[in-house]
């Protein structure tokens, strides 16, 4: 059986490894100059390869769903292992090689792929799939390609990728449109925190629709908000398919405390002068008492105190877009969801041919999902494709 895989990222990797250890022939086209690239960056070079919380929620679709019943973080972990990677979680649940290195992860399976004969042809874009008898023929930038099944692993332009979704359009698979996601939000409106990070509790709203919020840490750069949080908060943009006529965040700079709580604290313990320099970051305190409308006495009177509680609690950033496609992880969009098997990532429209990874229109935030889809979304190809 002769397995041609287009894509030797996280997915088309593991997919080409598993389906060599059952005993197939497989080659990796790939476009870049050496597989793995992108593995590299991911996890600030760290390689967060799942989540012990991985579930359908952390994504933008029930198709998920079956692949990650048959495959959870703990059977990631076991079959990492069982190629001889370590790894461990940390206290969030993110998983990670026990090197904490992407080297490491990407080593291991160039290793495998080496031993178990896959063969992997870089600098090679492939420019058409042509269904040819029970098979296909792949042209490609250096030559022809026939195999018995094809898989579809090029993920999307995102970082160093590249968008191939056009490939399999001639068998009738449609794209959604193609939005960067974990990268940070675009913003003007915070001034000379550049580099200074906190933990907060930060929510998103579109067009004055609240679509999600949680705690975590928010970086603050010149002209954007990055970070975990901000990065998981760009993927709900992301996926936000109707126009955007108003994007904002809205940060609680003080969460383990109620609005009134903490304005209590303020009128009885904080200087009218420098009336947060105890609570929060210079440069982020600057910034929320320049909002407050309230009187610049130096006395701290009750209205004051609720005013600058109330400027700590409901931060507003103004959201002017994400970040492009050179610092974006991943893209929310890929090829549409009711042309695939949501079991086996087989073609509903054409036979033999299959879809993996980012290349499908999944995309999960950040944490470890995008990369734990692309391991499952491969195991469950490499179980049908033989």
């Amino acid at each position: 059986m002769k397995i041609l895989i287009i894509g030797g990222g996280a997915s088309g990797m593991m997919c080409a490894l598993k389906s060599a250890q059952k005993g197939a022939d497989v080659t990796i086209l790939e476009r870049n100059d050496r597989v793995g690239k992108k593995l590299l960056a991911t996890g600030n070079g760290k390689c967060n390869l799942s989540n012990l919380s991985v579930s359908k929620d952390a994504y933008n679709s029930s198709f998920v769903e079956k692949v990650l019943s048959r495959y959870d973080a703990q059977k990631i972990i076991a079959e990492f292992a069982s190629l001889g990677l370590l790894c461990k979680a940390d206290s969030e649940g993110r998983v990670y090689p026990y090197s904490e290195s992407a080297t490491t992860a990407l080593n291991v399976l160039l290793q495998r792929l080496a031993e178990y004969g896959v063969q992997t042809i870089c600098d090679c874009s492939a420019q058409k799939i042509e269904k040819k008898g029970d098979g296909f023929k792949v042209i490609a930038t250096k030559g022809e390609y026939l195999a018995d099944k094809v898989v579809l692993a090029t993920g999307s332009d995102a970082t160093s990728g590249f968008n191939s979704h056009s490939l399999v359009g001639e068998f009738g698979h449609r794209t959604t449109r193609l939005n960067y996601a974990i990268a940070p939000l675009l913003c003007n409106d915070v001034k000379g925190a550049n580099g200074v990070r906190a933990k907060v509790y930060a929510s998103i709203a579109v067009n004055g629709k609240t679509l999600m919020g949680e705690r975590g840490e928010l970086l603050f750069k010149d002209n954007a908000l990055s970070g975990v949080l901000a990065f998981r908060l760009s993927s709900m943009l992301a996926r936000y398919r109707d126009a955007v006529k108003s994007c904002e965040v809205i940060v609680d700079f003080v969460p383990d405390m109620s609005e009134k709580d903490l304005a209590d604290y303020i009128y009885e313990n904080c200087s009218a002068y420098a009336p947060l320099e105890g609570i929060l970051h210079k440069a982020l305190a600057y910034n929320v008492l320049s909002r407050v409308p309230m009187d610049r006495s130096l006395i701290m009177s009750r209205k004051k105190a609720d005013d600058i509680a109330r400027g700590c609690k409901n931060f507003k950033v103004n959201v002017t877009g994400v970040s492009g496609r050179s610092s974006a992880q991943v893209a929310s969009g890929g090829i549409e969801l009711d042309g695939i098997d949501d079991s086996t990532l087989q073609s509903k429209l054409c036979k033999g041919l299959y879809i993996i990874g980012e290349a499908t229109d999944v995309d999960g935030l950040c944490g470890g999902f995008n990369l734990h889809w692309a391991w499952a979304s491969a195991l469950a190809c490499s179980e049908d494709v033989l």
